[in-house]
């Protein structure tokens, strides 16, 4: 399997979050990273069976071991998360609704709108982790299929011809 740095991730986490135009990004780089390695905190807590660490820094950064592809979404969808719950406290701290004579302004259900987001992700996560699961329990159970059990002597039935006559 191919080295996954963490540089990889990147684009896709970006585009998860719906930051598409390249040439005018909302998130940093630096704030992107940052999601990727709390993302990674997020899977090691959430996964019963695999633990990832990033070895090295910057654009050299890599993960240890190497992700799966499923992997790979999970983290991705766990980073998102992550700067999904920063927006819905940014979006809290800032919720407001003001009237005027030229019309009003609500931002009070933007945090509503976020959370419902988080919520999309998390059942999301919760999927793909269930899919993992019962791809690992498939494959366990594959091995045990393959390795068989000791063969058993049985007797054989006889061949019994059969002839006809016309």
């Amino acid at each position: 399997m191919a080295t996954i740095y963490e540089i990889d991730l990147c684009p896709q986490l970006a585009r998860e979050m719906g930051d598409v135009d390249t040439t005018n990004l909302y998130y940093s780089a630096s704030q992107l990273y940052s999601a990727i390695n709390d993302g990674k905190n997020e899977f090691n807590i959430l996964s019963p069976d695999q633990q990832y660490s990033i070895v090295g820094s910057g654009d050299t950064a890599y993960f240890s071991p190497d992700p799966s592809i499923e992997d790979q979404r999970i983290l991705v969808l766990c980073a998102a998360m992550v700067l999904t719950r920063g927006e819905v406290q940014k979006s809290a701290r800032s919720a407001f609704s003001h009237s005027n004579p030229a019309g009003s302004t609500n931002l009070t259900r933007i945090p509503e709108m976020l959370m419902k987001q988080l919520e999309i992700l998390e059942n999301r996560i919760t999927i793909l982790f269930s899919q993992r699961c019962r791809q690992l329990v498939e494959e366990e159970s594959c091995g045990e299929e393959l390795k068989g059990r000791p063969t058993e002597v049985a007797e054989g039935v006889g061949i019994t011809t059969v002839e006809t006559t016309n």
